[in-house]
């Protein structure tokens, strides 16, 4: 018998249901507007780190085996160090509120566009 799996809903979706009114379609904008550019900025941090790590890492593997005892230990130290960079709990911190806010943001921008759809509205989240 399959074990239920539960799933956490996000907070973003309780706290912003269906737009019903102008007024909440105009501040979940002013939501959508004010974390946008956190989520850009931290995005922007966060695929830099990435790519950087990634460097590192296809420069490491690409590496001779060590001819001796002093370069094996080198090695490990810097293998030791890359895996450190990547659990960095600040590293960590801001990836996962990156995605947060993606998946906040998403939901921000349908619930905004399904209340546009239903009232035949021009408006847009850009403007």
């Amino acid at each position: 018998m399959p074990i239920p799996r539960h799933y956490a809903v996000p907070d973003y979706e309780l706290k912003y249901p269906a737009v019903n009114s102008e007024r909440e379609r105009s501040r979940y904008s002013a939501v959508f507007q004010d974390q946008y550019s956190e989520f850009m900025e931290l995005h922007r941090d966060v695929a830099a780190a990435q790519a950087k790590l990634k460097q590192l890492q296809i420069l490491l593997n690409s590496l001779p085996p060590p001819h001796s005892q002093k370069e094996a230990l080198v090695t490990g130290r810097v293998w030791r160090e890359f895996k450190k960079k990547q659990m960095d709990p600040s590293f960590l911190d801001k990836q996962a509120r990156c995605q947060y806010l993606k998946g906040k943001l998403r939901h921000l921008k349908t619930q905004i566009q399904k209340f546009d759809d239903q009232e035949g509205s021009e408006g847009s989240v850009y403007f």
